[in-house]
């Protein structure tokens, strides 16, 4: 994808208490792109489920790791990537499952991150990092947005 004026590189530690930062700047980006209010939300809410998921899955919680953004803008594409240099993620954990209400008793913590992010992006790759890691590639069809 070629790069344009709008994009974004963020490189942040891994620490929870960071996750405001990387929202913040997310929802600023996104309202500079017109994307109407709850449809930013419900981005800013699945980027956030994945960078939590590379602090909590990939870095079991240690705060000393970087976790990558990378937000681009193409014609037809608004795209985000989160990028880590964690623990591989096994396949069957980024595969796509329908999102279905759980019964009341079916409740626990965890496990619906990824089901949202399908959810809410047009396309999701999840796939090995560069150099080790992970990083998942979600995209924004801009003509439906």
């Amino acid at each position: 994808m070629d790069r344009q004026p709008h994009d974004l590189r963020l490189l942040v530690n891994s620490d929870p208490r960071l996750l405001g930062v990387i929202r913040g700047v997310l929802q600023v980006w996104l309202e500079i792109l017109g994307l109407e209010a709850d449809r930013r939300s419900e981005v800013v809410l699945a980027v956030d489920e994945a960078c939590s998921n590379c602090i909590r899955h990939a870095y079991e919680g240690r705060t000393d790791e970087r976790v990558e953004l990378v937000l681009s803008l193409a014609e037809d594409w608004i795209e985000i990537t989160v990028s880590d240099q964690g623990a591989p993620c096994p396949t069957e954990c980024t595969e796509f499952q329908p999102m279905e209400r759980p019964a009341a008793h079916e409740v626990v913590p965890g496990g619906l991150g990824v089901k949202l992010i399908y959810e809410v992006f047009d396309e999701v790759v999840f796939c090995p990092g560069r150099s080790g890691g992970n990083c998942v590639t979600m995209r924004l069809n801009r003509q439906m947005s």
